[in-house]
């Protein structure tokens, strides 16, 4: 009985001091200081998938203490696409931006060849192109 007891001790002085390590991690990196990465995927009829790709962005940038900004320009989806890409800025807080090409062109025009802001990494990913969606952490394909 002792020694389950010594077990069951240990385990939760462990599991404490994880808590304390990531929280410590979590004031360490202030949202000023975090590093920036601006996700820009261009997505046509990519239902089946988009909803996995933006949880491994939102995975990734928690894990590595990223502030994340993701913008899909669409290429005319059809399907649910654009449903998914709506629920999935509510559900997460996800700072989420859509821009349909028949919509805004200029500003379409002007996320594909704009320079990134200050501080601030750009990604830019064409999911019409099968091998782009590798440069998605955790997206093999």
């Amino acid at each position: 009985m002792v020694p389950y007891m010594a077990w069951i001790l240990l385990s939760y002085g462990v599991a404490g001091l994880i808590v304390h390590l990531f929280h410590s991690r979590h004031l360490k990196y202030k949202p000023n200081s975090r590093k920036r990465v601006h996700y820009i995927l261009v997505a046509h009829n990519h239902e089946s998938q988009m909803e996995w790709y933006l949880r491994a962005l939102l995975w990734y940038s928690c894990l590595r203490a990223q502030s994340l900004r993701v913008t899909v320009l669409d290429e005319g989806s059809q399907d649910d696409t654009l449903a998914i890409i709506e629920r999935m800025k509510y559900a997460n807080g996800m700072n989420l931006t859509v821009i349909g090409t028949a919509e805004n062109q200029e500003q379409y025009e002007s996320i594909q060849y704009s320079n990134p802001e200050d501080g601030e990494q750009s990604k830019f990913i064409d999911l019409r192109i099968p091998q782009e969606a590798a440069k998605i952490p955790y997206v093999q394909v």
